[in-house]
């Protein structure tokens, strides 16, 4: 029997043997849904009109500024009443419910845990995962709380992986800090 590699197991495991590439979201307006929109009513005179790439430099840059203040922990409020970007800290905890489970808020580590269940059979088998030994989190999040809009539950903000990942790299080097919220505060912030 051919031995698997540590790569084919990771791939079989997280799912990705299929064909590579991007896949598209159907059921979400993008920036160049918004740009067709802005070339069916754009402005009457000429000195207003944009081309594509001119549209999209604009929308970069907003963007880069909207996350480069994010990355400094910043809180940002959304013109027109639109609500709030939050970075957020919580307190790491681990406890058991009323059947024996534990329950937990640290992140897993992937890495660490796909070793662990490529090297032994028995932890595959039973979904056994290893947790990051952190003492808070941190979150981005899209606060409506303060937000003036109509079907407000329709909206929600993602955000992407590398904003994510500079944010981490920020908070290890100590350069971001944010409001720490309780446990007991989480459903409340998260509208649970």
């Amino acid at each position: 029997m051919e031995e698997v590699t540590f790569n084919t197991f990771k791939k079989r495991v997280t799912g990705h043997t299929g064909p590579t590439g991007r896949r598209k979201v159907r059921n979400s307006w993008g920036v160049y849904d918004y740009y067709k929109f802005y070339r069916k009513t754009k402005p009457k005179e000429a000195k207003y009109i944009l081309t594509e790439s001119q549209y999209f430099a604009i929308i970069r840059h907003v963007n880069k500024l909207l996350a480069n203040e994010l990355l400094t922990g910043m809180e940002l409020q959304l013109p027109t009443r639109m609500g709030e970007l939050q970075a957020r800290k919580f307190e790491t905890y681990v406890r058991f419910n009323k059947e024996g489970k534990m329950v937990t808020n640290r992140p897993i580590d992937w890495d660490r845990t796909l070793k662990l269940w490529y090297e032994d059979e028995k932890s595959y088998n039973n979904k056994l995962v290893l947790y990051r030994e952190e003492k808070e989190i941190f979150r981005l999040k899209y606060s409506k709380a303060k937000a003036f809009y109509n079907n407000k539950s329709f909206y929600e903000f993602k955000f992407n992986k590398d904003l994510k990942l500079q944010l981490k790299t920020n908070i290890k080097e100590g350069m971001v800090d944010a409001p720490l919220l309780k446990v007991a505060n989480l459903k409340k912030f998260y509208g649970r």
